[in-house]
């Protein structure tokens, strides 16, 4: 299963890698948009190659919380891109893949969140490079989906429960050492 498995995860990049060519000028832009979509697969296949399946219902949870929070402001909001398209702020790309790399980060490690954090970056330049979205939509996409993972993920070391009766509620947090 697990090799099969890492095969699967490779698929998207051999696309990314096969030669596709594309004009110069939106190259970034290409790139970008790939690597938006890279970083979530990458996330969740982790999960699977770990056999972690508290982490890959952690990212289920983070992801679809930062895509519903992420469109309904962009909904509310409704301020123009540079373009002169709608919808320009957040940025979905940057807020999905900060979300993908928070994940990764805080559920397997500075490590090998690190590399996702950079791939991260680069698709929020991609969006302004690209004449998609400005400086301010980038910032708060990328706000926006660390925040969320971070409120959705905890390491594989940590563990947290919330309770409550009529006494009160509270969190409970267990830290393996």
């Amino acid at each position: 299963m697990m090799k099969s498995t890492l095969k699967l995860l490779f698929i998207p990049y051999i696309f990314l890698l096969s030669g596709y060519q594309v004009s110069h000028a939106n190259q970034y832009e290409y790139a970008g948009d790939a690597i938006q979509w890279l970083l979530p697969v990458s996330a969740l296949g982790l999960s699977y190659l770990e056999e972690d399946s508290d982490g890959r219902m952690q990212f289920f949870k983070s992801f679809g919380a930062t895509a519903g929070v992420t469109y309904t402001v962009k909904l509310g909001v409704n301020r123009e891109r540079p373009n002169g398209a709608d919808y320009s702020f957040p940025s979905g790309h940057t807020s999905a893949s900060f979300a993908s790399a928070t994940y990764i980060h805080q559920r397997y490690g500075y490590k090998k969140g690190r590399i996702a954090y950079l791939a991260a970056v680069f698709v929020g330049w991609s969006r302004i490079q690209a004449d998609k979205h400005y400086t301010t939509d980038v910032l708060a996409g990328a706000a926006l989906g660390t925040l969320t993972s971070y409120l959705f993920t905890t390491g594989k070391d940590v563990n947290l429960t919330t309770y409550g009766d009529r006494e009160g509620v509270g969190i409970n947090i267990r830290y393996k050492w």
